[in-house]
């Protein structure tokens, strides 16, 4: 189907999605390890700090430059795109994830690991805008929801593998088998998508000083990118500081702790399909609110709860805020052209993993350092329940 192209195929463009489901499968594998390696670090955080002798917030900022790196590359993705097409950029983000992933995991100095993750979020950061503009030229539009629902499998996923990765890493020797194992999948998955990965003829518009004006000037796209950041932050952001919360303060081991964050992620999976085919049979901003209520609660509650209360909290958190990002995609794509939907997705993106996925679970980290760890979680839950009124308006 539709032209040969050299490592490659040209596809026809809005199709159903049965008929690129396999395409559609093959991004999700690549989102899928490569989001294991750039999360990887929240659960590796309590043996990383006991062998380089850290504070929290001295590897706090490994996540946040992860997140600043991954802000960097937006507009970059797009550069990339328009002047070499999809595919390339996404082989790129592949092939300097699979690196920094080695680095890090040879690396025994802290002032060299700052950049290698702020390298590591900046190769990153290459695939999202690329991957999911690609899913919706390839994908019909009333079949979004259903293949977002699908692409969002592979965070769920990594999520749930990540904690038992880390695990098994410093179980058999240490964190860093973890970060090889990461980098030689994707080296291997980069050889796949060489020769078997699709692209389409379209492409997205340089960017240029007009087109990001024209594009920061709509309020859709401010009240879409505070929106993400909230999913990225409820995600990930939380994520990633509760192993060493709980193992810090609630008296968990560093096993137990990971288990638990693995395990409450599975339902998650399940819901972020049911998620996606409600975004197309019902009102996106609605689904929103309701996650983004359930979400900011269990957070609240995990912070300051009781230790009853430590476990369906969690459990809670996990499935709500997986359910954010089929709507809120769908809605970021539907608010833009084929011709902007990369650079609308690289920029309103871009400042999530910074705010979301850096400040958030950063500013965590120094308040278990300063005070509580329990009391920056709930001040988090707070800031997500702040976002019902970003959707109402």
């Amino acid at each position: 189907m539709g032209r040969q192209r050299a490592h490659g195929h040209f596809r026809p463009q809005g199709e159903r999605l049965a008929l690129v489901m396999g395409p559609v499968i093959l991004l999700s594998v690549i989102f899928f390890v490569s989001f294991v390696a750039r999360q990887i670090t929240g659960p590796s955080l309590p043996a990383l700090e006991a062998e380089l002798g850290l504070s929290h917030s001295h590897s706090g900022l490994f996540i946040l430059l992860s997140g600043v790196g991954f802000c960097l590359s937006q507009l970059g993705a797009s550069l990339v795109a328009a002047r070499w097409g999809y595919k390339l950029c996404i082989l790129l983000s592949i092939w300097g994830t699979a690196a920094a992933c080695v680095l890090i995991s040879f690396s025994y100095s802290v002032w060299l690991l700052y950049p290698l993750f702020l390298a590591m979020g900046m190769a990153g950061g290459l695939y999202v805008p690329s991957g999911i503009a690609l899913i919706t030229l390839l994908v019909r539009p009333q079949d979004w929801g259903k293949a977002m629902g699908i692409h969002e499998l592979a965070p769920n996923f990594a999520l749930i593998s990540v904690p038992f990765v880390a695990t098994l890493a410093v179980v058999l020797g240490t964190w860093r088998w973890g970060y090889q194992g990461c980098g030689a999948a994707l080296a291997v998955l980069g050889m796949l998508y060489l020769f078997l990965g699709s692209d389409v003829q379209a492409r997205p518009s340089l960017p240029s000083f007009a087109l990001i004006r024209e594009v920061a000037s709509q309020p859709s796209f401010w009240q879409l990118s505070i929106l993400i950041s909230l999913a990225v932050g409820v995600e990930t952001g939380v994520y990633s500081m509760t192993p060493l919360y709980l193992v810090s303060e609630r008296g968990f081991s560093l096993a137990e702790a990971n288990e638990l964050l693995g395990l409450s992620r599975i339902p998650a999976v399940f819901l972020v399909l049911l998620a996606g085919w409600l975004t197309d049979r019902l009102n996106p901003p609605l689904a929103i609110a309701i996650a983004l209520a359930a979400t900011g609660s269990a957070i609240i509650v995990l912070g300051l709860g009781p230790d009853a209360t430590l476990v369906p909290a969690i459990y809670i958190q996990a499935s709500a805020s997986a359910c954010l990002f089929p709507p809120i995609l769908s809605m970021a794509s539907a608010n833009s052209s084929t011709a902007n939907r990369a650079l609308t997705l690289s920029l309103s993106i871009a400042v999530a993993p910074v705010i979301g996925g850096g400040i958030l679970p950063a500013a965590i980290a120094v308040a278990g350092d300063l005070y509580s760890f329990g009391v920056g979680i709930a001040a988090a839950g707070l800031f997500t329940l702040s976002g019902i009124f970003l959707v109402k308006r």
